[in-house]
């Protein structure tokens, strides 16, 4: 009398979204693993720089980088900061699976490094005894929130999470007016 169930998901027009697509998802993936905005706001942090959103004469709205101030590091200081940096926070660490213990462990480690090289290299990266604490500060405080994705491995598990979020189930109403609505009725 109503039939069966699978001629009933082929009627009903159902199809599942498989969660693989958002695996597999380059875009979703570089979102979860791309650190250039960080390294970018710290570069604009030493150069003294920030993004000015404006409007222009056609309407549309652009970026601008604007110097703010005096940069706390000359160019090289600033790539070598940047580098230094990268060496903790990528891809590839955040992926890890970290123990607590071995995460501040890493944080005591990465703190100690850089604050070894600012210090020893402040007068060659032209660094003002006044900013070290700062610089120092700032940026451990970014790589120990960074970091916490990979403590018990939440930064993977994270990804199912995410991908479980998008599975859906499309069902397809059924066609508007007449036909829709006698959709179904009087077969066997």
């Amino acid at each position: 009398m109503f039939g069966n169930n699978n001629q009933e998901r082929e009627d009903n027009n159902t199809s599942f979204v498989s969660n693989q697509q958002y695996v597999n998802n380059t875009p979703f993936m570089l979102m979860r693993l791309d650190t250039a905005p960080l390294l970018n706001d710290i570069k604009n942090f030493l150069s003294s720089k920030e993004i000015q959103v404006y409007q222009d004469e056609n309407g549309d709205w652009n970026e601008k980088l604007i110097q703010v101030g005096l940069p706390i590091a000359n160019d090289e200081g600033i790539m070598r900061i940047c580098n230094i940096v990268k060496m903790r926070i990528n891809k590839d660490v955040v992926q890890g699976n970290l123990k607590e213990e071995h995460y501040w462990d890493f944080i005591a480690r990465a703190r100690k490094e850089i604050t070894d090289a600012l210090i020893n290299k402040c007068y060659d990266w032209e660094v003002h005894d006044s900013n070290l604490d700062m610089i120092i500060n700032e940026i451990c405080a970014l790589i120990e929130g960074y970091l916490t994705r990979p403590i018990n491995n939440k930064e993977r598990e994270g990804y199912g999470t995410q991908v479980q979020a998008k599975e859906n189930t499309i069902i397809h109403q059924p066609r508007g007016g007449i036909a829709g609505l006698t959709e179904g009725m009087g077969r066997s």
